[in-house]
């Protein structure tokens, strides 16, 4: 099955320049374990949220603006995408996610094998 990991972090939260070498080096060991064991599909590090546009619809036509959806100084800071044997598997895998100041959202990937009829949106 392949999940969504969802990393979300305190924005507002910084590192100092000490902090920042290792932080980033435990994350990359992370991806390249996951990726090792062949359940890495992809992921990324997101931009921060402010430089987020937000495409609205308003009577059915879209509404383009400048941030995030939501105001919140809780956001998704990046992502990835495994695809492992269930739910139990990615928990486990998740788990391991090396900066334990965040939270890890797990979310099952709806694929087109799932719903051949509804096409996304």
């Amino acid at each position: 099955m392949k999940y969504m990991l969802l990393f979300i972090k305190n924005e507002d939260a910084t590192l100092d320049d000490a902090a920042r070498g290792p932080h980033y080096a435990a994350i990359d060991e992370w991806f390249a374990a996951i990726g090792r064991d062949g359940k890495l599909r992809g992921g990324e590090e997101l931009q921060p949220s402010n430089t987020a546009t937000t495409i609205r619809f308003q009577d059915g036509r879209p509404l383009v603006t400048d941030g995030p959806f939501m105001e919140s100084k809780e956001n998704v800071a990046g992502f990835a995408t495994i695809d492992v044997a269930d739910l139990d598997e990615a928990i486990a895998i998740a788990k391991l996610w090396p900066p334990k100041d965040q939270v890890v959202e797990i979310r099952p990937v709806v694929t087109h094998d799932d719903m051949p009829h509804h096409p996304v949106g």
